[in-house]
């Protein structure tokens, strides 16, 4: 009988030890991860290391939270960080990321810590690096087809526009620079809602 209880010990201890195991694997250390805890994977395109996804985080890595917005006209008129899914649907978090107004997709306490909201010159050294670069390097940068949230608080009609801002400085109060899946680089509303890719530090 003792040594049936034994047994049964070692094996609850074997278990455990499997499970702790199975759930430090889960965390890959040394991944970016954001203020909500998502972990992403990255990729190296020339000189430059980026997040292989768009960031889907609700927090700022130091803990403050950023105003989810359902309702269309708060939207339009809210001039401080925001957030929201496209089409106001959580399902599309894991495919899309989250769409984020100027207020906070240019901000970088927006994405993991050692890495930031890219300016232009990153996204203009990514697009001169790509000119030349195997096809295969683009397609890294997995591009991805999101939508926006216009500045009215509605949405496009599907999934198919490309855009991320930037956090070099805007050229107005009401303008703010975006790059699209060109990785060209214009100066749109502010209010828009648009995804934000990052970029590790130097």
């Amino acid at each position: 009988m003792k040594k049936l209880i034994n047994s049964k010990f070692m094996l609850l201890i074997i278990l455990n030890l499997v499970f702790i195991n199975s759930c430090e694997k889960d965390k890959k250390p040394g991944l970016p991860t954001d203020g909500d805890g998502n972990v992403y994977d990255t990729v190296v395109i020339g000189t430059q290391v980026w997040l292989t996804e768009n960031l889907k985080t609700t927090k700022f890595n130091n803990g403050d939270a950023v105003r989810l917005i359902t309702d269309d006209t708060e939207w339009s008129e809210y001039i401080r960080p925001a957030y929201c899914w496209y089409d106001n649907d959580p399902g599309y978090k894991d495919i899309y990321g989250a769409l984020y107004n100027w207020y906070a997709g240019h901000n970088d306490l927006l994405c993991p810590v050692g890495y930031h909201v890219p300016t232009i010159e990153d996204w203009t050294t990514l697009a001169d690096y790509l000119i030349d670069a195997p096809e295969t390097a683009r397609e890294s940068f997995k591009i991805i087809q999101t939508g926006e949230r216009y500045s009215q608080g509605y949405f496009s009609d599907g999934p198919y526009a490309i855009n991320w801002w930037c956090s070099s400085p805007p050229n107005s109060d009401k303008y703010g620079p975006r790059a699209n899946a060109g990785f060209q680089i214009g100066y749109l509303p502010k209010k828009l809602g648009y995804s934000v890719r990052c970029i590790k530090d130097n």
